[in-house]
């Protein structure tokens, strides 16, 4: 068993902007002489970095710089174009409110389909179901459709769900970002709760009093690029300085 949870060497994923498959670029590809080649867009760069077992490691950075890349190819979701990522132990994925869940399903339906993606038996998920409950506090919304959840609700689900299911990584991309200050104090002390029992836990937030908190290591992307790792206060202090004063990077 490695000493390490995660561990990417070299990534690099690639994009095309535009739309790949459209009538316009269609007839494009019929006329003689004409290319219809979209621009490339390189999300991740030479990404290198290790999480070691049981760290809490923040990731920050602006829009567009490759954060939400990074964690779907650790997550397994896609694949890089070079380079590869390793993780050690069962890990667990919630990078967008109600991901993997389905709005004409009930909430209970819907944390027996999560368990079930992720590998659970349904005797082990139903033993899960009553902290579930409690975690989410929509116990008597359970039995209705997910459809009719508030964007609110959903989080609360999804992310009770995602925490009281046994894994020994877990990876959360913004999922915070629409509960109330009550469930995230809740769901900042869960996570602080299984950091301390030697869980791995990777965090991706805008709000860098929130990622500071909670994270003791971190990273900072830029343009697809590491820009700095380390500590998660020096990291979070070198990108608000760069946000203050763009000019001085």
């Amino acid at each position: 068993m490695s000493d390490y949870a995660i561990e990417c060497e070299g990534l690099r994923k690639t994009f095309k902007l535009g739309e790949e498959l459209s009538l316009r670029r269609s007839v494009q590809m019929l006329l003689p002489g004409v290319k219809a080649d979209l621009e490339p867009f390189r999300a991740l760069d030479d990404v290198t970095f290790k999480v070691p077992r049981g760290a809490y490691f923040g990731i920050v950075g602006a829009n567009g710089s490759g954060k939400s890349t990074l964690t779907q190819i650790i997550s397994g979701i896609t694949v890089p174009d070079a380079g590869h990522a390793r993780v050690w132990g069962r890990l667990l994925p919630l990078l967008e409110i109600g991901a993997g869940f389905h709005p004409d399903l009930t909430g209970r339906e819907n944390v027996f389909l999560l368990g079930a993606i992720v590998g659970l038996p349904t005797k082990q998920i139903a033993e899960v179901m009553p902290r579930i409950e409690e975690f989410a506090g929509v116990a008597r919304h359970l039995d209705t459709p997910l459809k009719r959840y508030s964007s609110g609700m959903q989080a609360r689900l999804s992310f009770a769900a995602a925490i009281c299911f046994p894994a020994d990584i877990y990876v959360f991309d913004e999922v915070l970002a629409v509960v109330d200050d009550s469930f995230r104090d809740q769901c900042l002390e869960m996570l602080k709760h299984l950091s301390s029992d030697g869980r791995t836990i990777v965090f991706m937030s805008h709000d860098l009093d929130l990622v500071t908190s909670a994270c003791t290591t971190g990273m900072w992307l830029q343009h697809g690029r590491v820009r700095t790792i380390g500590r998660m206060q020096d990291v979070a202090d070198a990108y608000r300085a760069e946000l203050a004063d763009p000019a001085a990077a």
